[in-house]
């Protein structure tokens, strides 16, 4: 039998030992990050991107403030970067999080929360799957959409089952509900097993 977690319970999960996570296989593209050195650098100064790449051992070529589509990195560093921007600039308050996540989306995110404020996050859901295909290369992600309500689920790697990652994945849900001004009635994190992970959803009007 499976448990499902809220996030703030997710946040409370013991992490992994970094020698763990720094194994894991798969990389994401460079715009899975949004302008992550960009934001941190306004927020926290001139000297974070710089300081935060050092603690990944990233250069900038391998891992600008700005990355595209055309750039691979570690999911690995998506991961640590997470840890490290709690830990070390957010006080260690992982809810600070959700704030930093919403303040780094770009153009293209952007364009897709107007369009999502008029269709629902139901047409947003819905193309989580492509989604996923298109900045990691590793599992999949499959959403079932139903009304007002939601799971994706996904399967087949080992980074789905990393707590800071699951983490993190449910905060981007609810940071998508903020944006599109959405009511929050369900969102619930589920461990299906060691490289399988379900997110569960449901909103109103």
């Amino acid at each position: 039998m499976t448990e499902r977690m809220t996030y703030q319970e997710l946040a409370n999960v013991p992490r992994w030992p970094i020698e763990r996570t720094l194994a894991l296989p798969g990389r994401v593209r460079g715009n899975a990050l949004r302008n992550w050195g960009v934001h941190v650098r306004n927020k926290f100064g001139p000297r974070a991107a710089d300081e935060i790449r050092a603690k990944l051992g990233l250069t900038a070529v391998e891992m600008p403030d700005e990355p595209t589509k055309k750039h691979w990195i570690p999911i690995s560093a998506q991961i640590r970067l997470v840890q490290i921007a709690i830990d070390d600039y957010l006080g260690g308050n992982p809810f600070a999080f959700e704030s930093l996540f919403e303040d780094t989306s770009g153009a293209a995110e952007k364009a897709m929360v107007l369009a999502g404020r008029m269709a629902g996050p139901a047409m947003v859901l819905r193309m989580a799957g492509s989604y996923h295909t298109g900045v990691c290369d590793v599992g999949t992600c499959t959403p079932t959409v139903e009304g007002k309500t939601a799971t994706v689920i996904f399967s087949g790697a080992d980074v789905f089952g990393d707590p800071t990652w699951r983490f993190s994945q449910v905060v981007g849900m609810k940071t998508m509900f903020t944006t599109l001004k959405r009511e929050i009635k369900l969102l619930e994190g589920e461990a299906l097993g060691p490289r399988q992970f379900a997110i569960h959803m449901a909103w109103g009007n």
